[in-house]
């Protein structure tokens, strides 16, 4: 171990070798924290502090507990036989319900509801106790179910917030309760919330627990909601071994419950904690780092920090000031297309926005021009209809007692079989009987039904070594593959099933198999293997790297977001969010903002982002209108020397030019037919004017 020690820098060695009590790590944008974090448990297994079923870490994605234990295997040496727990918040939580299912009104073998089936029921329950969907929206009575159970409301205290919404989704609220106990099922709010039931009322449990793991880590610790702060606190024993591990720069998720409080106020919650900065930088070059700390230092709530690196090669970044959002999706495609022509991959290179919705610009052109792009966010693998069809049976094949597997299976395989004959089958089930049974005792009726219980009857009867091979028998024996290769896109769904069995092929356990699928979030499923483009939310980007990053539409209203803008706390964690962006980038860093953007149905003028005001000397600032589109960037001044006269004739007037006018003020052309030029200007919106009533402007950053 002392070998390993060698490979890693002072500060990274105080994270490893403080083992004992409790430990914060505020841990910067490509310090190495991952690095840091298996090496304190390689450091505990080598010294014999701990055994590996001593130690419990936790993170918040599939993949970056995947990598904690690739790295901590690698290593040990290959030579461990049992790692220690690695888990997400929420499979720690599966782990201790199904553990202590005898302690909920669950069986072990209870299933996951993910987003999709939870909307599901929460639409049967509007729908059985007539609560109008114009009235109330399907996601916001989700909202409210979601909120009341992280703040641990019972429905009854849910209603006694007295306005109409809540009272619509307290009553949804109970009814969804019920169907998921009938569904043998848990939600994901339920995988935290239940297990802190259970330690908070089983003091022997606890114990248990605390015993067992005396030595806890917690990855992204910024990103915690307060039910998995709680379970935190019960699993910590007597010898307080805890260490967190984030970066309150980084923290972005206040949104869906984050509370980035908890790591600012862990020295008051621990007095005698040891605290550690990680500040080396190994991913970006030094421009990018300073710009990042230039940015982010305008926030007051954090723990002060800067980055540095003794990296040296480093090209400027730059701030890049186009038309319109279809000028600034044609520059980043023209940019990359000579990236790749300088010998770069696509896949190097990342296009990060505020909203979903600004993907659309850079899709369209994109699809134009042929340039391979995959987009993060949007219509994920296992939503696509034939995986969930597939991975229905599998859930029936584990848990008989699912409505909603049964539903699924009665909508694609068993015509005839309605919501009236299903609501009959959950009543019946519900005396005493399992659901199988109820089905397979009416099954006479529907022969195709009784097919399918036999193959899957014929399932029980036969060892597979791998769920794939399972998937495969049960799919087939139900003539479901014979369904699928005879509709019109039969090829492209049997090449996504054939893929899903690829994944399947890794598990020998189908419940196993299913809490990953069920757990998995879109960062675990993205694909770096092709030489695409990838565009993705911002908050979507945290935790990744690229070498070429784009920032695009850092503007206000998107960049802050204008819903934060009158807030502090938000306008800081937009500021964050921004500080995310640019410090995903390793070699070159760029951040767009458009002149115009097309919102709320009509062309609107924009001004660049206040955060960029940090830039004013850090970045290149650069102009490009419609008439540099084939060409490399140039700054302003260089565009606008290019005109022969400050006042130009109508003839040089050309889209994207800036001018002033004597009554509007100052302005964008957008676009020139014959002497007409139609413009937006700051105050007064769009114009067409005579175009020999315009002046050109020099250009100026709009910074606050």
């Amino acid at each position: 171990m002392t070998n390993l020690l060698t490979e890693l820098n002072e500060k990274q060695q105080e994270v490893v070798t403080a083992t004992e009590g409790p430990v914060l790590v505020l841990a910067g944008a490509g310090s190495g924290k991952t690095r840091a974090l298996t090496y304190r448990i390689a450091y505990l297994l080598t010294t014999k502090k701990a055994q590996p079923s001593q130690i419990l870490a936790v993170t918040f994605t599939n993949k970056a507990a995947g990598e904690m234990k690739e790295r901590v295997h690698k290593l040990m040496g290959g030579k461990l036989t049992t790692l220690p727990a690695i888990s997400t918040f929420h499979s720690l939580g599966v782990r201790m319900l199904r553990e202590h299912s005898y302690k909920t009104d669950r069986s072990p073998k209870f299933i996951i509801c993910d987003a999709g089936d939870s909307e599901k029921l929460i639409k049967m329950a509007m729908k059985e106790l007539n609560i109008s969907r114009q009235m109330f929206s399907i996601n916001g009575i989700k909202n409210k179910i979601s909120m009341a159970k992280t703040s641990r409301l019972t429905p009854g205290q849910l209603a006694e917030q007295k306005s109409p919404a809540s009272e619509a989704a307290a009553a949804v609220f109970a009814r969804y309760e019920q169907l998921l106990r009938e569904n043998d099922a848990f939600d994901f709010d339920d995988l935290i919330i239940r297990p802190i039931d259970i330690l908070e009322a089983h003091e022997q449990i606890r114990q248990q627990y605390q015993n067992r793991w005396r030595y806890l880590l917690v990855d992204e610790y910024q990103d915690t909601n307060p039910p998995q702060d709680r379970i935190l606190e019960l699993l910590i024993g007597p010898e307080r071994n805890i260490c967190v591990v984030g970066d309150d720069y980084q923290a972005i998720y206040s949104w869906r419950g984050a509370n980035v409080e908890h790591i600012l106020q862990f020295e008051k919650k621990y007095p005698d904690c040891q605290v550690v900065y990680l500040t080396r930088n190994y991913r970006s070059s030094p421009a990018i780092l300073l710009a990042a700390n230039e940015v982010i230092a305008e926030n007051v709530l954090q723990k002060h920090k800067r980055l540095w690196t003794d990296k040296k090669e480093s090209e400027p970044i730059r701030v890049v000031t186009l038309g319109n959002s279809q000028t600034e999706a044609k520059w980043v495609r023209q940019e990359i297309e000579q990236y790749v022509e300088g010998g770069g991959q696509r896949k190097d290179c990342v296009i990060l926005y505020r909203t979903n919705a600004q993907s659309r610009a850079f899709e369209e052109e994109f699809l134009r021009s042929g340039m391979p792009y995959t987009i993060i966010g949007g219509f994920r693998f296992y939503e696509r209809r034939e995986i969930k069809d597939a991975l229905a049976f599998l859930q029936f094949w584990v848990n008989r007692n699912s409505l909603l597997a049964v539903q699924r299976i009665a909508a694609t395989m068993w015509r005839g079989v309605g919501p009236k004959t299903l609501s009959r089958w959950s009543e019946a089930s519900g005396t005493g009987r399992s659901l199988e049974q109820v089905v397979e005792s009416a099954a006479g009726r529907w022969p195709v039904v009784q097919e399918f219980l036999s193959s899957f009857r014929s399932a029980d009867d036969q060892a597979f070594a791998t769920v794939a091979d399972l998937l495969k028998w049960l799919l087939g024996k139900s003539g479901y593959l014979k369904m699928i290769k005879g509709l019109p896109d039969g090829d492209e769904r049997m090449e996504n099933l054939e893929e899903l069995l690829n994944v399947a092929t890794a598990f020998s356990d189908p419940g196993q198999f299913l809490e990953e699928v069920a757990l998995l979030a879109d960062i675990d499923t993205l694909e770096q293997e092709h030489d695409r483009v990838t565009c993705m939310t911002l908050h979507g980007a945290k935790g990744l790297e690229y070498p070429v990053v784009y920032v695009v539409g850092c503007e206000e209203g998107l960049l802050p977001h204008a819903n934060s803008v009158d807030k502090r706390a938000e306008l800081e964690e937009e500021r964050r969010l921004l500080y995310v962006g640019m410090t995903r980038a390793m070699k070159r860093l760029t951040l767009t903002w458009a002149r115009t953007r097309f919102q709320h149905g009509q062309v609107l003028p924009q001004t660049v982002s206040r955060f960029l005001s940090a830039l004013k000397k850090e970045a290149t600032w650069l102009e490009v209108g419609s008439s540099m589109n084939n060409t490399s960037t140039d700054s302003i001044k260089d565009y606008l020397a290019r005109s022969s006269s400050n006042e130009p004739n109508v003839t040089e007037v050309e889209e994207g030019h800036f001018i002033r006018h004597d009554k509007f003020g100052r302005g964008v052309v957008i676009e020139v037919s014959g002497s007409m030029a139609t413009c937006i200007f700051e105050q007064c919106g769009v114009k067409t004017l005579d175009a020999a009533a315009l002046k050109s402007e020099e250009f100026s950053p709009d910074v606050a």
